[in-house]
């Protein structure tokens, strides 16, 4: 198992919060749990395995949440497993300060490979356990405690001495989102959508200017990339995408072979890798010119596979890809509606994209391909609400804060003509 302090120097320490971010669960194996003499020998005990869907069933559905602004929390389903200094032997409803109620925060420090967490009763593994002992009275609970900790790939260990060098060792699982990319999807119009670094979360060799977006690649900003529920991928690029030198010009103009959506494509999601991959000659997402390792200078050598780290959140998918030498690639793009879905009531060629749908404070509107002139929101009853002047713009944030909860329409002007969309209010 891979010690997190040394991973750091491949993937940076800003890679790796943001690997441990997430929610996490016991391991359930026999010894997720173990204590012993010394850290690495836990020979004294071990939680059997038969306990996992047994006695202790109601402790591994427990949830270790690190979020990724900082705050951490312990939430155990309404009952967890208690001890003996807690009032109980088996499952009960959590006993404070041990109940996940407490605020708390978490921070990781890469140079000492430690975890730590902040807020009276937050904890890893077993409640009782922190640096130097173990707990006899609830009241007594520490404000802070620290793991040692080392990871391989979703899986993390975390280690802790309890005096006289003991050590208790606690093994968890990363509990995976779903990776679900079917839908038609283009490049979001954000900076930081096409965008390099030496490192994974750190991209600060380059990122794509804004004026671009809507100027220079605006060829690029309206090109599809499908998913199809079959497990086929198509790419649609309307005639012209971006091109670079390396493909014979700097500029918009028609796709070049083989990165011209003509070949046969294919896809994988793997949820528990956290990874996408597409298969056939030719198929990317973000720049055609990224592969596993590397980036091509000639259209000969495009690869017929590449494997992309991915995420999607609120119809928003985080692309990542070494480069080689811990470099990385980043790309952001958005799902859209099929391009001959939509309400429009005139004709304008493109979907609305709004995020987040529901929204609470703020919606995000975006015509991909397209400049918006106006947004308007109106009721069910068609009666104007509030109304943004965008002058030009590709995205536009309307503030939705004083709007009751509800369903509305939105309502874009764009060069092209008007689009409706619904979102709700939440």
């Amino acid at each position: 198992m891979k010690k997190l302090v040394l991973v750091m120097f491949g993937m940076g320490a800003a890679a790796l919060s943001a690997q441990i971010a997430g929610t996490w669960k016991w391991a359930p194996i026999g010894n997720a749990m173990a204590v012993g003499p010394a850290k690495g020998d836990y020979s004294w005990w071990g939680n059997p395995e038969a306990e996992v869907t047994g006695a202790r069933a109601c402790q591994f559905d427990d949830e270790f949440v690190f979020n990724a602004d900082g705050s951490f929390q312990n939430v155990m389903q309404n009952e967890t497993f208690l001890e003996g200094w807690q009032g109980s032997n088996g499952c009960g409803a959590p006993v404070a300060p041990h109940d996940g109620k407490t605020p708390a925060t978490w921070s990781y420090d890469a140079a000492a490979g430690t975890l730590k967490l902040m807020g009276k009763g937050a904890h890893l593994g077993l409640a009782k356990v922190y640096n130097g002992g173990e707990l006899a009275d609830p009241a007594n609970a520490p404000d802070s405690i620290v793991y040692e900790v080392s990871m391989d790939g979703n899986s993390m260990k975390c280690e802790i001495m309890i005096g006289g060098g003991a050590y208790w060792k606690f093994e968890l699982v990363k509990v995976m989102p779903e990776l679900n990319p079917v839908g038609y999807w283009q490049m979001r119009p954000v900076s930081t959508s096409l965008a390099v670094g030496p490192s994974k979360g750190n991209y600060a060799w380059w990122s794509v200017p804004a004026a671009e977006i809507t100027a220079a690649r605006k060829c690029m900003y309206d090109d599809y990339f499908v998913f199809n529920q079959d497990g086929s991928f198509t790419m649609d690029f309307q005639d012209e995408t971006f091109r670079e030198g390396w493909m014979g010009a700097t500029d918009c103009g028609a796709p070049v072979a083989p990165f011209d959506g003509k070949g046969s494509y294919t896809y994988t999601a793997n949820k528990d890798a956290a990874t996408i991959a597409l298969n056939g000659k030719g198929a990317f997402l973000g720049l055609p010119k990224v592969y596993n390792g590397g980036e091509i200078n000639d259209v000969a050598n495009a690869k017929d596979t590449i494997v992309y780290e991915a995420a999607i959140t609120d119809d928003t998918m985080y692309v990542d890809i070494m480069i080689g030498g811990g470099a990385y690639w980043h790309f952001e793009l958005v799902r859209v509606p099929e391009p001959s879905m939509g309400v429009a009531t005139t004709n304008a060629a493109s979907g609305v994209v709004l995020y987040p749908n529901p929204a609470s404070d703020v919606l995000n509107v975006v015509v991909p391909g397209k400049t918006i002139e106006a947004v308007r929101v109106l009721n069910l009853q068609g009666s104007i609400l509030a109304e943004v002047n965008a002058a030009s713009q590709m995205a536009v944030a309307v503030p939705t804060t004083a709007l009751a909860d509800g369903t509305y329409l939105v309502q874009v002007q764009t060069s092209n003509g008007i689009l409706t969309r619904r979102f709700v209010k939440n």
